[in-house]
């Protein structure tokens, strides 16, 4: 029996070796035709924006609603009192206000001496038309905007008999128009826009001409104080 020769042997080994090799180069490679491999896919998430800024600056609520009423309280050593209050604004910086209020002046004795007799009951009316200056617009937060007023205008100054029938006195009311004017400190606060809340101190100078009468041994001649008032206002 022949054996096989050895270089044949050796030569068909080569042979299977090359076509297993070309075999696995084939099967890597990317077929003709295919489509290329997919991109990284992007984020899509969508941002809503709101189409008005949902806190307004005060120029802008100065511009959407320039005007505003309202009313406010007073506290101050004669008592409490209340009014009513006009505005507008005028600028970024400047507010114009007419405001009606109504107090009362008692003697500087009247809480202390219970036993001293009370002539007459004393209410002070200011009609006041006043300016005022908004101070570091851009150091602080629209949160809280702090003023300067200065207000003048008539004041009336009325004096009715002091007994237990309040209304039926005012018939026998006597009233005086006299000049006056306040000086004031003071901020706003909150950023809505429909509404405003506000605090001051104002210093009212009403001199009087004469003396009106308070109690038994006392009258007044002057009807100036240190006021405290807190407002609320609608804008509009």
């Amino acid at each position: 029996m022949k054996s096989t020769p050895r270089p044949r042997i050796r030569e068909a080994g080569i042979a299977i070796a090359a076509a297993f090799l070309l075999g696995s180069n084939a099967l890597a490679q990317t077929p003709m035709g295919s489509a290329p491999p997919p991109t990284p896919v992007s984020d899509t998430a969508i941002i809503f924006e709101p189409s008005q800024p949902l806190i307004k600056s005060s120029e802008e609520v100065g511009r959407d609603y320039p005007y505003s009423w309202g009313f406010d309280a007073s506290f101050s050593d004669y008592g409490f009192g209340g009014g009513l209050f006009l505005s507008r604004t005028l600028g970024q910086d400047f507010t114009a206000s007419l405001s009606f209020d109504l107090g009362t002046a008692k003697g500087s004795h009247e809480f202390d001496l219970v036993q001293q007799d009370k002539i007459n009951d004393i209410y002070v009316i200011p009609l006041m038309a006043s300016v005022e200056y908004r101070l570091f617009r851009n150091g602080l937060s629209e949160n809280l905007r702090p003023f300067a007023a200065v207000g003048v205008g008539p004041v009336v100054a009325m004096s009715s008999p002091s007994t237990t029938d309040f209304f039926p006195n005012f018939g026998q009311a006597q009233a005086k128009i006299i000049p006056g004017g306040f000086l004031g400190l003071g901020a706003k606060f909150g950023t809505d826009p429909k509404s405003n809340f506000g605090a001051s101190i104002r210093y009212f100078i009403i001199p009087y001409p004469g003396s009106i009468q308070s109690t038994a041994t006392q009258s007044l001649t002057n009807l100036s104080g240190l006021f405290i008032t807190v407002s609320y206002g609608y804008n509009f």
